[in-house]
């Protein structure tokens, strides 16, 4: 694969368990017209938060603040422990969205014009979440159709961590999606 290169970024359990070549399996994705809005879904994975998610995460966006980073300091703190950048989701979000439902996340051909994210408390260690669905709409604008959705990232207590919405444009059919693939796939060989 053209991007093998990067494998030797790859250092926690999940990111090795997963499929980072979002063109496979792409014939089992959500694309705009098969959307219902308002169905509501349950991703297929839950995330346990440990210390080497947060850590490779802080240190994938290249963020030094020692609450990601370092545990000594951090139990010294009013968190009393590692607490995950506040951006983390994005990693609970791809890892737990498999195939199946609202997965429309990894469609090939697909790009993110925005997003609202509410976030009302950090991950932290120990931390076990469910990602919790719902496509809330869909629209067509200036020749583009995007997708809305609601992901509500839930502690093993019930508590809401963290409720977004992001926006895709995605390409409209099948047909569409079959374009990237093709592209995607032979630019993957090169």
């Amino acid at each position: 694969m053209k991007y093998e290169h990067l494998n030797k970024y790859i250092s926690t359990e999940k990111q090795k368990d997963f499929e980072r070549n979002f063109f496979v399996n792409a014939e089992q994705y959500e694309v705009w017209d098969e959307v219902k809005i308002g169905e509501e879904y349950e991703a297929i994975r839950k995330f346990e938060v440990k210390a080497e998610d947060i850590k490779a995460f802080s240190q994938a966006v290249m963020d030094p603040n020692p609450l990601f980073n370092d545990e000594e300091y951090a139990k010294k703190t009013p968190w009393g422990g590692l607490i995950a950048h506040p951006l983390f989701f994005t990693a609970i979000g791809f890892f737990s969205t498999g195939l199946g439902h609202c997965n429309w996340i990894r469609t090939p051909g697909a790009f993110n014009p925005g997003q609202l994210n509410l976030i009302y408390e950090p991950f932290r260690v120990g931390d076990i979440i469910t990602v919790k669905l719902k496509s809330t709409d869909k629209w067509i604008k200036r020749g583009k159709h995007y997708l809305q959705y609601q992901q509500d990232f839930i502690d093993q207590y019930g508590k809401l961590k963290v409720r977004r919405w992001p926006t895709l444009i995605v390409p409209p059919t099948r047909a569409e999606m079959r374009k990237y693939i093709t592209v995607g796939m032979e630019k993957g060989r090169e």
